[in-house]
Protein backbone atom coordinates (compact mmCIF):
# COMPACT_ATOMS: atom_id res chain seq x y z
CA UNK A 1 0.00 0.00 0.00
CA UNK A 2 2.92 2.36 0.77
CA UNK A 3 4.50 1.74 -2.57
CA UNK A 4 1.45 2.54 -4.19
CA UNK A 5 0.95 5.61 -2.61
CA UNK A 6 4.15 7.16 -3.83
CA UNK A 7 3.45 5.47 -6.97
CA UNK A 8 0.12 7.72 -7.21
CA UNK A 9 2.11 11.16 -5.75
CA UNK A 10 4.92 10.45 -8.83
CA UNK A 11 2.65 10.12 -11.15
CA UNK A 12 0.67 13.50 -9.95
CA UNK A 13 4.23 15.20 -9.69
CA UNK A 14 4.95 14.44 -13.24
CA UNK A 15 1.61 14.90 -14.75
CA UNK A 16 2.01 18.53 -12.56
CA UNK A 17 5.45 18.77 -14.93
CA UNK A 18 3.70 18.19 -18.20
CA UNK A 19 0.92 20.66 -17.50
CA UNK A 20 3.00 24.32 -16.65
CA UNK A 21 4.98 23.46 -19.66
CA UNK A 22 2.23 23.14 -21.78
CA UNK A 23 0.75 25.83 -20.21
CA UNK A 24 3.38 28.18 -20.17
CA UNK A 25 3.86 27.28 -23.93
CA UNK A 26 0.34 27.77 -24.59
CA UNK A 27 1.25 31.54 -23.29
CA UNK A 28 3.93 32.02 -25.30
CA UNK A 29 1.86 31.09 -28.96
CA UNK A 30 -0.66 32.95 -27.96
CA UNK A 31 1.17 35.90 -27.25
CA UNK A 32 3.86 35.38 -29.82
CA UNK A 33 0.97 35.75 -32.22
CA UNK A 34 -0.72 38.42 -30.96
CA UNK A 35 1.82 41.07 -33.16
CA UNK A 36 1.88 38.80 -36.12
CA UNK A 37 -2.11 38.68 -36.20
CA UNK A 38 -2.45 42.04 -36.43
CA UNK A 39 0.03 42.41 -39.72
CA UNK A 40 -2.03 39.96 -41.20
CA UNK A 41 -2.30 39.72 -45.02
CA UNK A 42 0.84 41.85 -45.11
CA UNK A 43 3.14 39.36 -43.68
CA UNK A 44 4.63 37.89 -47.17
CA UNK A 45 7.35 35.26 -47.53
CA UNK A 46 8.88 37.26 -50.60
CA UNK A 47 12.61 35.43 -50.25
CA UNK A 48 12.98 31.21 -49.45
CA UNK A 49 16.45 31.17 -48.99
CA UNK A 50 15.56 34.12 -45.96
CA UNK A 51 13.14 31.23 -44.73
CA UNK A 52 15.16 28.58 -45.02
CA UNK A 53 17.74 30.92 -42.48
CA UNK A 54 14.79 30.85 -40.21
CA UNK A 55 13.97 27.60 -40.20
CA UNK A 56 17.89 26.50 -39.47
CA UNK A 57 18.41 28.72 -36.37
CA UNK A 58 15.29 27.60 -34.86
CA UNK A 59 15.94 23.96 -35.50
CA UNK A 60 17.28 23.29 -32.69
CA UNK A 61 14.88 24.65 -30.53
CA UNK A 62 11.93 22.94 -31.77
CA UNK A 63 11.73 19.77 -28.63
CA UNK A 64 10.37 23.19 -26.44
CA UNK A 65 9.51 26.18 -28.70
CA UNK A 66 7.83 25.77 -31.89
CA UNK A 67 8.81 29.14 -33.83
CA UNK A 68 6.47 30.52 -36.55
CA UNK A 69 9.00 32.10 -39.50
CA UNK A 70 6.12 34.85 -40.32
CA UNK A 71 7.80 36.25 -36.88
CA UNK A 72 10.93 37.59 -38.28
CA UNK A 73 9.37 37.75 -41.83
CA UNK A 74 7.15 40.31 -40.34
CA UNK A 75 10.11 42.34 -38.45
CA UNK A 76 11.75 41.81 -41.98
CA UNK A 77 9.34 42.99 -44.13
CA UNK A 78 8.69 46.30 -41.85
CA UNK A 79 12.17 47.69 -41.37
CA UNK A 80 14.15 46.31 -44.04
CA UNK A 81 16.71 44.28 -41.32
CA UNK A 82 16.46 40.59 -41.47
CA UNK A 83 17.95 38.72 -38.66
CA UNK A 84 16.45 35.36 -38.02
CA UNK A 85 17.06 35.58 -34.57
CA UNK A 86 13.82 37.88 -34.25
CA UNK A 87 12.17 36.71 -31.02
CA UNK A 88 8.48 36.91 -30.60
CA UNK A 89 7.47 38.69 -27.05
CA UNK A 90 5.58 35.23 -26.37
CA UNK A 91 8.99 33.27 -26.08
CA UNK A 92 10.57 36.42 -24.29
CA UNK A 93 7.50 37.03 -21.66
CA UNK A 94 6.79 33.68 -20.84
CA UNK A 95 9.92 31.19 -22.00
CA UNK A 96 12.65 33.54 -21.42
CA UNK A 97 11.52 34.61 -18.10
CA UNK A 98 14.14 32.17 -16.89
CA UNK A 99 16.64 34.60 -18.33
CA UNK A 100 15.77 37.57 -17.23
CA UNK A 101 13.89 37.23 -14.09
CA UNK A 102 14.94 38.31 -10.21
CA UNK A 103 12.61 38.12 -7.77
CA UNK A 104 13.62 41.37 -6.48
CA UNK A 105 12.15 43.25 -9.42
CA UNK A 106 8.88 42.95 -7.93
CA UNK A 107 10.29 45.99 -5.70
CA UNK A 108 12.49 47.67 -8.15
CA UNK A 109 9.25 48.18 -10.76
CA UNK A 110 7.14 50.13 -8.40
CA UNK A 111 7.55 53.44 -9.40
CA UNK A 112 7.72 55.31 -6.20
CA UNK A 113 11.01 54.02 -5.50
CA UNK A 114 12.88 54.78 -8.47
CA UNK A 115 14.11 57.77 -6.56
CA UNK A 116 15.85 55.80 -4.26
CA UNK A 117 17.25 53.22 -6.77
CA UNK A 118 18.74 56.09 -9.56
CA UNK A 119 19.15 59.56 -7.31
CA UNK A 120 21.81 60.44 -9.85
CA UNK A 121 19.15 60.82 -12.86
CA UNK A 122 16.09 63.57 -12.40
CA UNK A 123 12.66 62.05 -11.22
CA UNK A 124 8.96 63.73 -11.93
CA UNK A 125 8.14 65.44 -9.12
CA UNK A 126 5.35 63.21 -7.10
CA UNK A 127 2.85 64.92 -4.88
CA UNK A 128 1.28 62.22 -3.66
CA UNK A 129 2.36 58.46 -3.50
CA UNK A 130 0.35 55.14 -2.26
CA UNK A 131 1.96 51.62 -2.24
CA UNK A 132 0.17 49.01 -0.33
CA UNK A 133 -2.52 51.11 0.39
CA UNK A 134 0.12 53.25 2.26
CA UNK A 135 -0.27 57.14 1.08
CA UNK A 136 3.02 59.55 1.79
CA UNK A 137 4.08 63.33 0.29
CA UNK A 138 7.39 63.93 -1.69
CA UNK A 139 9.02 64.38 1.74
CA UNK A 140 8.06 60.51 2.71
CA UNK A 141 5.81 62.17 5.42
CA UNK A 142 2.75 59.51 6.33
CA UNK A 143 -0.70 60.54 5.25
CA UNK A 144 -4.51 58.95 5.69
CA UNK A 145 -6.14 58.96 2.91
CA UNK A 146 -8.33 61.67 3.46
CA UNK A 147 -4.85 63.88 3.93
CA UNK A 148 -3.77 62.53 0.61
CA UNK A 149 -6.86 63.74 -1.21
CA UNK A 150 -6.73 66.81 0.69
CA UNK A 151 -2.72 67.21 -0.94
CA UNK A 152 -4.17 66.22 -4.05
CA UNK A 153 -7.29 69.06 -4.23
CA UNK A 154 -4.93 71.64 -2.67
CA UNK A 155 -2.07 71.52 -5.64
CA UNK A 156 -4.44 71.01 -8.34
CA UNK A 157 -5.15 75.06 -7.37
CA UNK A 158 -1.53 76.13 -8.50
CA UNK A 159 -1.07 73.20 -10.54
CA UNK A 160 -3.80 73.13 -12.72
CA UNK A 161 -3.39 69.76 -13.87
CA UNK A 162 -1.50 66.45 -12.47
CA UNK A 163 -1.16 62.74 -13.85
CA UNK A 164 -2.04 59.42 -12.23
CA UNK A 165 -0.69 56.23 -13.12
CA UNK A 166 -0.53 53.08 -11.84
CA UNK A 167 2.90 52.10 -9.97
CA UNK A 168 2.47 48.17 -10.54
CA UNK A 169 1.15 46.50 -14.07
CA UNK A 170 1.11 49.97 -16.13
CA UNK A 171 2.27 48.07 -19.35
CA UNK A 172 0.88 49.77 -22.64
CA UNK A 173 -0.51 52.70 -20.78
CA UNK A 174 -2.76 51.21 -18.79
CA UNK A 175 -5.28 53.21 -16.20
CA UNK A 176 -3.50 56.47 -16.70
CA UNK A 177 -5.44 59.21 -16.30
CA UNK A 178 -5.45 63.25 -15.65
CA UNK A 179 -6.97 65.12 -12.69
CA UNK A 180 -7.56 68.91 -13.20
CA UNK A 181 -9.08 71.74 -11.06
CA UNK A 182 -12.41 71.10 -13.19
CA UNK A 183 -12.27 67.73 -11.30
CA UNK A 184 -14.93 67.78 -8.25
CA UNK A 185 -13.65 66.02 -5.26
CA UNK A 186 -15.71 63.32 -6.11
CA UNK A 187 -14.44 62.64 -8.95
CA UNK A 188 -10.81 62.40 -7.65
CA UNK A 189 -11.43 60.40 -5.28
CA UNK A 190 -12.94 58.03 -7.95
CA UNK A 191 -10.03 57.93 -10.03
CA UNK A 192 -7.51 57.24 -7.67
CA UNK A 193 -9.89 54.86 -6.11
CA UNK A 194 -9.82 52.76 -9.40
CA UNK A 195 -6.13 52.80 -8.57
CA UNK A 196 -5.36 51.97 -5.66
CA UNK A 197 -3.42 50.55 -3.91
CA UNK A 198 -0.85 51.33 -5.89
CA UNK A 199 -0.35 54.62 -7.41
CA UNK A 200 1.22 57.49 -8.26
CA UNK A 201 0.06 61.06 -8.26
CA UNK A 202 2.58 63.80 -10.68
CA UNK A 203 3.63 66.80 -12.35
CA UNK A 204 2.60 66.79 -15.62
CA UNK A 205 6.03 67.04 -17.65
CA UNK A 206 6.67 69.24 -20.93
CA UNK A 207 9.00 68.27 -23.70
CA UNK A 208 12.02 70.08 -24.78
CA UNK A 209 11.30 71.57 -27.76
CA UNK A 210 13.29 68.86 -30.13
CA UNK A 211 11.14 66.00 -28.30
CA UNK A 212 7.72 67.68 -29.12
CA UNK A 213 6.02 66.24 -31.83
CA UNK A 214 1.90 66.24 -31.51
CA UNK A 215 0.16 67.81 -29.32
CA UNK A 216 0.46 68.00 -25.12
CA UNK A 217 1.46 64.60 -25.19
CA UNK A 218 5.62 63.59 -23.31
CA UNK A 219 7.12 61.77 -25.95
CA UNK A 220 9.79 59.84 -24.62
CA UNK A 221 12.94 57.49 -25.59
CA UNK A 222 12.90 53.75 -24.69
CA UNK A 223 15.98 52.20 -24.20
CA UNK A 224 16.56 48.48 -24.20
CA UNK A 225 20.06 47.01 -21.75
CA UNK A 226 21.17 43.49 -21.40
CA UNK A 227 23.52 42.25 -18.78
CA UNK A 228 25.08 39.84 -20.52
CA UNK A 229 28.16 37.56 -19.09
CA UNK A 230 27.89 40.35 -16.17
CA UNK A 231 28.62 43.33 -18.80
CA UNK A 232 26.01 45.92 -18.98
CA UNK A 233 25.39 46.26 -22.78
CA UNK A 234 23.71 48.39 -24.86
CA UNK A 235 20.73 46.97 -27.16
CA UNK A 236 19.07 49.65 -29.04
CA UNK A 237 16.92 52.75 -28.47
CA UNK A 238 13.76 54.10 -30.03
CA UNK A 239 11.56 57.63 -29.78
CA UNK A 240 7.93 57.04 -28.85
CA UNK A 241 6.09 59.17 -30.60
CA UNK A 242 1.68 60.21 -29.58
CA UNK A 243 -0.27 61.15 -32.74
CA UNK A 244 -3.21 62.80 -30.56
CA UNK A 245 -3.31 60.84 -27.57
CA UNK A 246 -1.95 61.75 -24.26
CA UNK A 247 0.09 59.09 -24.21
CA UNK A 248 2.75 57.81 -26.60
CA UNK A 249 2.38 53.99 -26.04
CA UNK A 250 2.35 51.91 -29.07
CA UNK A 251 -0.81 50.13 -28.17
CA UNK A 252 -2.17 53.61 -27.58
CA UNK A 253 -1.84 54.55 -31.01
CA UNK A 254 1.61 55.78 -30.89
CA UNK A 255 4.57 55.27 -32.92
CA UNK A 256 8.40 54.32 -32.74
CA UNK A 257 11.30 55.54 -34.69
CA UNK A 258 15.06 54.24 -33.98
CA UNK A 259 17.33 56.59 -32.58
CA UNK A 260 21.22 56.11 -33.51
CA UNK A 261 23.65 56.20 -30.89
CA UNK A 262 24.42 59.90 -31.82
CA UNK A 263 20.60 60.61 -30.75
CA UNK A 264 19.60 61.72 -34.46
CA UNK A 265 16.38 59.42 -35.32
CA UNK A 266 15.90 56.85 -38.27
CA UNK A 267 14.05 57.73 -41.57
CA UNK A 268 10.94 55.94 -40.84
CA UNK A 269 8.46 54.96 -37.77
CA UNK A 270 6.05 51.87 -37.44
CA UNK A 271 3.06 51.57 -35.38
CA UNK A 272 1.67 48.81 -33.10
CA UNK A 273 -0.44 47.59 -35.91
CA UNK A 274 2.59 47.49 -38.96
CA UNK A 275 1.80 50.73 -40.20
CA UNK A 276 5.22 52.13 -41.95
CA UNK A 277 5.49 55.67 -41.98
CA UNK A 278 8.53 57.88 -43.47
CA UNK A 279 7.05 61.27 -41.93
CA UNK A 280 4.84 61.90 -38.93
CA UNK A 281 1.31 62.33 -39.72
CA UNK A 282 1.47 65.80 -38.79
CA UNK A 283 3.96 66.46 -41.62
CA UNK A 284 7.06 66.03 -39.04
CA UNK A 285 10.22 64.39 -40.63
CA UNK A 286 11.76 61.92 -39.03
CA UNK A 287 15.27 61.29 -40.76
CA UNK A 288 18.23 63.18 -39.43
CA UNK A 289 16.57 64.97 -36.41
CA UNK A 290 18.24 64.80 -33.36
CA UNK A 291 16.85 64.53 -29.60
CA UNK A 292 18.57 67.12 -27.13
CA UNK A 293 20.23 65.08 -25.30
CA UNK A 294 19.38 62.04 -27.03
CA UNK A 295 23.17 60.36 -27.05
CA UNK A 296 23.19 61.15 -23.36
CA UNK A 297 20.14 59.26 -22.53
CA UNK A 298 21.80 55.76 -23.65
CA UNK A 299 24.54 56.32 -21.85
CA UNK A 300 22.37 56.77 -18.24
CA UNK A 301 20.17 53.65 -19.03
CA UNK A 302 23.68 51.71 -18.70
CA UNK A 303 24.65 53.45 -15.97
CA UNK A 304 21.13 52.84 -14.54
CA UNK A 305 20.95 49.10 -15.18
CA UNK A 306 24.84 48.92 -13.33
CA UNK A 307 22.87 49.59 -9.75
CA UNK A 308 20.86 46.62 -10.85
CA UNK A 309 22.44 44.06 -12.03
CA UNK A 310 20.74 40.80 -11.44
CA UNK A 311 18.09 42.27 -13.88
CA UNK A 312 19.19 40.69 -16.72
CA UNK A 313 16.99 42.88 -19.09
CA UNK A 314 15.57 46.17 -18.98
CA UNK A 315 13.59 48.10 -20.94
CA UNK A 316 14.00 52.07 -20.15
CA UNK A 317 12.01 54.55 -20.54
CA UNK A 318 13.39 58.42 -20.27
CA UNK A 319 12.58 62.19 -21.86
CA UNK A 320 13.71 65.46 -21.89
CA UNK A 321 11.97 68.11 -20.37
CA UNK A 322 11.46 71.61 -21.22
CA UNK A 323 14.48 72.82 -19.22
CA UNK A 324 16.73 69.87 -21.41
CA UNK A 325 17.52 67.87 -18.31
CA UNK A 326 17.03 64.16 -18.46
CA UNK A 327 14.34 62.34 -16.73
CA UNK A 328 13.74 59.14 -15.26
CA UNK A 329 10.05 57.98 -16.61
CA UNK A 330 10.09 53.94 -15.65
CA UNK A 331 11.82 50.88 -16.17
CA UNK A 332 9.91 47.60 -17.62
CA UNK A 333 11.48 44.17 -17.28
CA UNK A 334 11.62 43.06 -20.14
CA UNK A 335 9.44 45.04 -22.42
CA UNK A 336 8.07 44.07 -25.52
CA UNK A 337 10.74 42.77 -28.10
CA UNK A 338 8.03 43.94 -30.57
CA UNK A 339 8.73 47.77 -29.92
CA UNK A 340 12.42 47.57 -30.99
CA UNK A 341 12.88 44.88 -33.44
CA UNK A 342 10.00 46.68 -35.75
CA UNK A 343 12.71 49.28 -36.80
CA UNK A 344 15.24 46.58 -37.01
CA UNK A 345 17.27 45.91 -34.07
CA UNK A 346 17.43 42.99 -32.26
CA UNK A 347 15.67 42.46 -29.10
CA UNK A 348 19.20 40.54 -27.45
CA UNK A 349 21.23 42.08 -30.07
CA UNK A 350 22.85 39.57 -32.39
CA UNK A 351 22.35 35.95 -33.33
CA UNK A 352 25.44 34.53 -31.77
CA UNK A 353 23.94 36.35 -27.71
CA UNK A 354 20.59 35.19 -28.81
CA UNK A 355 21.62 31.71 -29.67
CA UNK A 356 23.47 31.54 -26.45
CA UNK A 357 20.95 32.67 -24.00
CA UNK A 358 18.20 30.09 -25.77
CA UNK A 359 21.15 27.32 -25.70
CA UNK A 360 21.16 28.11 -21.90
CA UNK A 361 17.08 29.30 -20.20
CA UNK A 362 15.11 27.45 -23.30
CA UNK A 363 13.99 23.75 -21.63
CA UNK A 364 12.04 21.49 -20.78
CA UNK A 365 11.18 20.34 -17.13
CA UNK A 366 10.20 17.06 -17.23
CA UNK A 367 10.05 14.19 -15.18
CA UNK A 368 9.78 10.11 -15.36
CA UNK A 369 9.10 7.81 -12.07
CA UNK A 370 12.48 7.82 -11.37
CA UNK A 371 14.32 11.34 -12.43
CA UNK A 372 13.27 14.94 -12.56
CA UNK A 373 15.34 16.54 -15.21
CA UNK A 374 15.38 19.57 -17.92
CA UNK A 375 16.27 19.08 -21.86
CA UNK A 376 17.80 21.59 -23.54
CA UNK A 377 18.65 22.44 -26.95
CA UNK A 378 22.13 20.98 -26.72
CA UNK A 379 22.08 18.75 -22.91
CA UNK A 380 20.20 17.14 -20.38
CA UNK A 381 20.39 17.88 -16.52
CA UNK A 382 19.30 15.18 -13.54
CA UNK A 383 17.43 17.57 -11.35
CA UNK A 384 17.20 14.43 -9.04
CA UNK A 385 16.92 11.00 -8.48
CA UNK A 386 13.57 9.34 -6.90
CA UNK A 387 14.77 6.09 -7.12
CA UNK A 388 16.78 3.35 -5.00
CA UNK A 389 19.74 6.10 -4.67
CA UNK A 390 18.12 8.25 -1.45
CA UNK A 391 17.45 11.20 -4.02
CA UNK A 392 20.79 12.00 -2.66
CA UNK A 393 21.84 13.18 -6.10
CA UNK A 394 21.09 17.21 -6.58
CA UNK A 395 22.38 17.94 -10.56
CA UNK A 396 24.03 16.10 -13.12
CA UNK A 397 24.37 17.13 -16.43
CA UNK A 398 24.44 13.87 -19.46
Amino acid sequence: MIILNKLFQRLKQIRRFNKDEATRYKHAEVRDGYYINKLIPEVKISDEKKLQQIKDFWKPYEFAYKNNPMTQIAFYNQSGVFDPSYIGFGLQRWELVRFWNNETFSTFRNKNYSKYLFPFVKQIKSYVSCSYGNYYDEECNILTRQQAIDKICETLKTEKELILKPTLDSGSGASITFVSEKDDRASIINKISKLEPHFVCQEILKNHETLKICGNALNTIRVCTLNYNNEIKYVGAVFRMSTGKRIDNWDAGGIVCRVKEDGSLDNFAISGNGTKYTVHPNGFKFSGHKLYKGAEVLAIAIKCHKRIPQQKYISWDFTVDEKGEIVFVEMNSPGGSEVVQSVGINAYINQDITKSILDNFLYMHKATLEWDYREFANKVICLKYHGGGGGKLQSRVV
